[in-house]
């Protein structure tokens, strides 16, 4: 049985937010509340290229990584599931404007400092720009573009997971 959804275009929700916002996390304990699918695209891409984001842009570069998430993100099915795509994918105005048609859209929001330490204790890397750019200058340059694409907004500062999924689901 899916959850009843109130306020969704569909019964697809993307979550967008910066590298170390708690996407995948939150997306896994969502999906699981809404009985629904999870794909990490990140994981995606490993999955059907054999390599990770951050491999990507050291082999073959930032634009490469962008038109891997971009075909990727097209190859998703999107009935019943949440997804936690790449901090990027806001930089794809055609394929944001296309699913902002088809999904829901949330902005998992958090300050630059506390998305900074847990970036530095992940150190996963994968952030298109860091070679021209500092993550600062990133967070500043993606944040008003997050928010031009969501269609719900969470704070997530020190809040545990669960209590953002719970939040969510009170919301949508």
């Amino acid at each position: 049985m899916l959850a009843e959804i109130k306020n969704m275009k569909s019964e697809t929700i993307i979550l967008i937010g910066m590298a170390g916002v708690g996407k995948s996390t939150i997306g896994k304990l969502l999906a699981k509340a809404l009985n629904f699918h999870f794909t990490d695209l990140d994981l995606l891409i490993n999955k059907k290229i054999g390599k990770s984001p951050q491999e990507i842009i050291d082999e073959e570069g930032e634009k490469i990584l962008l038109l891997t998430e971009k075909q990727t993100m097209n190859s998703v099915n999107l009935q019943h599931q949440v997804v936690a795509p790449g901090g990027s994918i806001i930089y794809h105005p055609g394929l944001m404007s296309r699913l902002k048609q088809k999904v829901t859209f949330i902005y998992l929001q958090d300050s630059y400092k506390n998305i900074k330490q847990r970036e530095e204790k992940r150190n996963t890397g994968g952030v298109i720009g860091m070679k021209s750019k500092s993550f600062k200058e990133i967070f500043e340059e993606r944040k008003p573009l997050y928010l031009k694409y969501a269609d719900i907004v969470i704070d997530v500062s020190n809040k545990k997971p669960e209590e953002v999924v719970k939040e969510i689901r009170r919301l949508i």
